[in-house]
C-alpha cells in the first residue's frame, strides 16, 4: 500500500513529474532523486505533526483525509507562508542531541 501512496504523490497528488516533460535520462534522475528525498522530508514532518498533536493545523477536525506526506507537505508549505522556521533533519530515525 505504501508503494502506492507513494506512486500517488509523486504523480497527482503532490509532485506531479510528468509535468516537467523531461526526456533527457540524467536530468528526469536528478529531479527524480531532488523529488525522493523531499517526499521523504515531507513524511519525517508529516510524522512529527502527529506526534507532536498539530494535526489540527493542517488537516480538518472532524475527520482524516489526508497522508502522512500530505500532512507534512501543508504544514511546510504554513511553515513558508508564516515566516516561520522550518528544520530539516538528514537522520530521521535518530534521537536529537542537545548541545551539539
Amino acid at each position: 500500500m505504501w508503494l502506492e501512496e507513494l506512486f500517488g504523490d509523486l504523480k497527482g497528488h503532490g509532485f506531479d513529474l510528468e509535468q516537467s516533460h523531461l526526456r533527457h535520462f540524467a536530468r528526469l534522475s536528478r529531479l527524480t532523486l531532488a523529488v525522493v528525498l523531499l517526499y521523504a522530508w515531507c513524511v519525517t514532518t508529516g510524522k512529527q505533526v502527529i506526534k507532536r498533536g498539530r494535526r489540527t493545523l493542517v488537516d480538518r477536525n472532524d475527520r482524516r483525509d489526508v497522508s502522512v506526506f500530505q500532512l507534512g507537505l501543508r504544514y511546510l508549505f504554513r511553515q513558508f507562508k508564516n515566516g516561520q522556521r522550518v528544520t530539516v533533519v538528514f537522520a530521521p530515525g535518530l534521537p536529537k542531541l542537545s548541545g551539539s
